[in-house]
């Protein structure tokens, strides 16, 4: 039964790692702002086709969390009551709500209407004046989004990392509170220099 925890717990953790995307569509949006230049059809269609894939993806690994982690649950013999009376499953339980409810948010809601605005640019074209307010006002939003994301991914690894290695909870609020530290210097930088 051990081998079949560790097989799951490995799994579950492949997939958390895999939820690094709001990471990666946080420096790609910090690279683009780092043009300088009025939205336009190359480098914004290019970017926008990455950052509009990533949802389908992270629904996928989210899925694979929640199996395992239920999986995890029962093969270790937890009760299910306690993904709300363990304050640190609660935690997880809470973080994965509100990351698919981010993320459905970013799907259904910002991204349509970014791709709209997007559709009015030609091949050869920028985007009008008019237009251009509304589109970074989105875009704005859906990076405020993603930063919040990418901490909830990172506080949601971390309580996994307590409940497998037994962290403090001192250890696990420090440790929250550089994520949160990291979140919001990812969301401010292009993070040319990787953690600094």
């Amino acid at each position: 039964m051990e081998e079949w925890r560790s097989i799951i717990l490995v799994i579950h953790l492949v997939s958390t790692l895999f939820m690094a995307a709001p990471l990666y569509m946080l420096i790609i949006v910090n690279e683009r702002a780092r043009f300088g230049l009025p939205p336009g059809y190359n480098t914004d269609r290019y970017m926008e086709n990455i950052i509009k894939g990533q949802p389908i993806r992270c629904y996928a690994y989210l899925a694979v969390i929640l199996i395992t982690g239920l999986l995890l649950i029962w093969i270790t013999g937890l009760k299910w009551t306690s993904l709300f009376s363990d304050w640190t499953l609660a935690i997880k339980v809470g973080a994965f709500i509100l990351l698919v409810s981010f993320l459905s948010y970013i799907h259904f809601g910002l991204q349509p209407k970014i791709e709209t605005i997007l559709s009015t640019i030609k091949p050869d074209g920028l985007l009008s004046e008019e237009m251009r307010p509304k589109l970074i006002a989105l875009r704005m939003r859906r990076k405020k989004f993603s930063g919040l994301c990418l901490f909830l991914v990172l506080t949601s690894l971390l309580a996994g990392a307590r409940l497998t290695l037994g962290l403090s909870p001192l250890v696990f609020l420090l440790l929250v509170c550089l994520s949160a530290l990291f979140a919001w210097r990812a969301y401010k930088v292009p993070l040319p220099k990787g953690w600094f």
